[in-house]
């Protein structure tokens, strides 16, 4: 028996868990991200450089912007305390490559870095953009063209380096950073730079430079930002991160300091009906869209590979039939090449650059059609949907024409015409998986991190595939495009 008046253990215990739960729960925060008792990753120290409206230095001497803004949410969730410090790029970058416990951030994810960090991301994204003095009397058409409108100025070290390294650009010069490059530019040291269509116009009126000195004179390609963990960092904290993010995005955080966001799943119509909806309504009307444009511009190609300007290949003969096709379809740029990869654009003439390398070229030599691969267009910098056909003459081909089809301009024409309901979003991947154009404003769709969705849908003609995308459910339904093989999708959030 029990002594009068003690109450046994295990009561006494069960008891305190009541209160202990009690408490827990008057004195959580209603509605937050439950945040857990203790920081359960290693401590991370975050290095970054000033990139308005990313990651800058307010008036008031503070750290500011919208991926300050994500880097401490994280935090929050996580319920970890860690330093954010900011230094010239090159700096912190160097020092998150080679010092275990920091991340640099906000970073462009390419080839180069792929395997010298672990990931997390994405946390925004930007288009590199080449800007100039209004009174340079300076008009890019093309990429090929800025290689001779004199010094470009860059962040040594940032993506845009290596974008213009990469594309062996000899007139680039260095400067610690953006408003070094910007002021260069102003005093003339350097006719362009090569900056952000996103971070520009705030930036020129932080340093008080007037509104119109600096102008955009050619858009180059649009990709995202993540942070960059040192490589020896845990896995396990890059997947708390990366789960914490994706929370981030699936109850609306991220939407409200970005202003980007999946729409809002479609109500008015049933669960059970969304995928027949999209099957039988959205997907037909994207895909004919996708079809007609592309198969046009295919379809005029052809016709005037048989024209005898084309087949003498005398590119003075040939440049005024381009320069007439470009205005009939402006998300072009059309070339001309001879069997040695050299060619030709209605902008640069004769280029410096050589498309041998080229998957489609030997296909396209040999007499076959090529329609839908995705390239960075050596002519142009963008992303572009290639199509090249065969020149003949007298049965041997003896050129190709080609053009180059701006991702970008493509998407924006396509869903212009293209209104798709609330609550669903459309996409392309190419045969790969890549990403060709989607319908999401300020972002990139991609199957990177889904490789298993990605592999399902490059196996299959058609099908419907459920995925985790920014923290939630979605849904798509797919099929394959007849001529470029690209995949045609309609998705929505659970």
């Amino acid at each position: 028996m029990n002594k009068p008046g003690l109450w046994p253990p295990l009561v006494i215990a069960g008891f305190l868990l009541i209160i202990f739960i009690v408490l827990a729960g008057c004195t959580s925060p209603k509605g937050d991200t439950p945040i857990p008792s203790a920081c359960p990753t290693e401590k991370i120290l975050f290095l970054t450089e000033d990139l308005y409206p990313f990651n800058y230095i307010g008036n008031d001497g503070t750290l500011q912007g919208q991926s300050v803004e994500i880097i401490k949410d994280l935090q929050r969730r996580l319920n970890c305390s860690s330093r954010i410090e900011v230094h010239p790029w090159n700096v912190a970058y160097e020092t998150a490559l080679g010092s275990p416990g920091t991340a640099v951030f906000s970073t462009v994810r390419d080839k180069e870095r792929e395997d010298r960090f672990r990931w997390v991301g994405p946390i925004g994204s930007f288009e590199y953009t080449l800007f100039a003095r209004n009174d340079s009397g300076i008009h890019l058409e093309s990429l090929e063209a800025a290689r001779n409108a004199g010094p470009i100025a860059v962040v040594e070290g940032d993506a845009r380096h290596t974008y213009l390294a990469e594309r062996n650009f000899s007139n680039i010069q260095t400067y610690l950073t953006d408003d070094g490059c910007l002021y260069a530019l102003l005093n003339q040291s350097v006719s362009l730079w090569i900056g952000s269509s996103a971070t520009t116009p705030e930036t020129l009126k932080r340093l008080a430079i007037p509104e119109g000195t600096i102008v955009p004179v050619y858009t180059l390609i649009r990709t995202d930002l993540y942070i960059a963990f040192n490589n020896r960092t845990a896995q396990s904290t890059v997947r708390a991160y990366q789960g914490a993010l994706d929370a981030m995005k699936a109850d609306g955080t991220f939407a409200r300091i970005t202003g980007t966001g999946i729409p809002a799943h479609p109500f008015t119509i049933p669960a059970g009906d969304r995928v027949t909806f999209a099957s039988s309504t959205l997907l037909p009307g994207f895909t004919a869209l996708v079809s007609a444009r592309m198969h046009g511009i295919a379809a005029a190609m052809e016709t005037l590979a048989i024209t005898g300007e084309l087949k003498g290949g005398n590119w003075e003969s040939i440049r005024p039939l381009l320069v007439r096709i470009e205005r009939e379809y402006p998300e072009a740029r059309f070339w001309y090449a001879r069997p040695d990869g050299s060619y030709y654009t209605t902008v640069d003439n004769l280029t410096s650059a050589n498309l041998r390398d080229r998957s489609y070229f030997q296909g396209v030599l040999a007499g076959e059609t090529s329609i839908g691969t995705i390239v960075v267009s050596k002519s142009t910098g963008k992303y572009s949907a290639i199509i090249a056909v065969p020149v003949r003459d007298q049965e041997m081909v003896n050129g190709l024409l080609g053009a180059s089809v701006s991702c970008d301009t493509l998407e924006e024409s396509i869903f212009n015409d293209f209104q798709l309901p609330g609550g669903y979003y459309a996409f392309a991947v190419d045969s790969e998986g890549m990403p060709v154009l989607d319908s999401l404003p300020g972002r990139i769709f991609s199957l990177e991190g889904l490789p298993g969705t990605k592999n399902q849908m490059r196996a299959s003609l058609e099908g419907v595939i459920a995925y985790q995308y920014e923290g939630a459910l979605h849904k798509a339904i797919f099929r394959t495009e007849d001529v470029t093989g690209w995949k045609l999708a309609i998705g929505w959030r659970e």
